[in-house]
C-alpha cells in the first residue's frame, strides 16, 4: 500500500564553515541533511525541537565563532510517501534521478515546485516550502490514482533505522527539470 502522510517536523539550520559543520555530532532523532558546504539541516520530530536547537547551538557556540543555529520549521512542509511504489511516484512527478545507493538526498523540482527529498528504498521524506505545502500530497493523489494511494493522518517525522547518521557529508545531488 502508498501512504501519503504530513509528517510534524523540526528543522534546525545551521550555518557555518564546512570544516565546523563536518564535525557537528549526530542527533539521535535528527536526519543530517547537508545543503551546501556552509549550510546543513538536522531534521527531526517536531517533539524534538528544542533538544535539537540546544544541540546545534552547543557546537556551533564557540569562542570567535561565527556559526549560527536557526530554527526554521515554520517555512517548511514535509510529505512523507511510504510503501512498495514510492519510486513510481517519483517518476511521475519528478524528472531528478534517483541514486542507485539509498539513503540519498535529491535537491530539485518535485511536482514543479522546488523540493528537498530524503530518499531510501520504500520511504521519501519531500520537503517545500511551507507555502506549497499543500501541492505535493495533491500531485501524488491525481498523478498515482491506479497506485491507490491511501492518506494518513500526520504523524512525528521519523526517520527509519537505515537512514540515522547516513545522510551525504557532501553536497547533496540536484537535479534538473520536473514532471508535473
Amino acid at each position: 500500500m502508498l501512504d501519503i502522510t504530513e509528517s510534524r517536523v523540526a528543522i534546525i539550520a545551521c550555518l557555518d564553515s564546512a570544516a565546523v559543520l563536518d564535525h557537528l555530532p549526530d542527533h539521535d532523532a535528527a536526519f543530517r541533511l547537508r545543503v551546501s558546504p556552509d549550510e546543513l539541516l538536522l531534521i527531526g520530530p517536531a517533539t524534538a525541537a528544542a533538544d535539537l536547537l540546544t544541540h546545534a547551538t552547543a557546537h556551533l557556540d564557540r569562542a570567535a565563532a561565527m556559526g549560527l543555529a536557526i530554527d526554521v520549521t515554520d517555512a517548511w512542509s514535509v510529505c512523507t510517501v511510504n510503501g512498495d511504489g514510492v519510486t513510481q511516484v517519483w517518476a511521475r512527478l519528478s524528472e531528478n534521478r534517483l541514486p542507485d545507493e539509498r539513503p540519498a538526498v535529491v535537491q530539485g523540482a518535485v511536482a514543479s515546485v522546488p523540493a528537498k527529498a530524503i530518499v531510501g528504498d520504500d520511504q521519501i521524506h519531500v520537503l517545500t516550502p511551507s507555502c506549497l505545502g499543500h501541492h505535493v500530497p495533491h500531485r501524488i493523489l491525481d498523478a498515482c490514482r491506479d497506485l491507490a494511494p491511501h492518506v494518513s493522518a500526520p504523524q512525528q517525522f521519523a526517520v527509519r533505522g537505515a537512514f540515522r547518521g547516513a545522510a551525504p557529508v557532501g553536497t547533496p545531488t540536484v537535479g534538473g527539470g520536473a514532471a508535473s
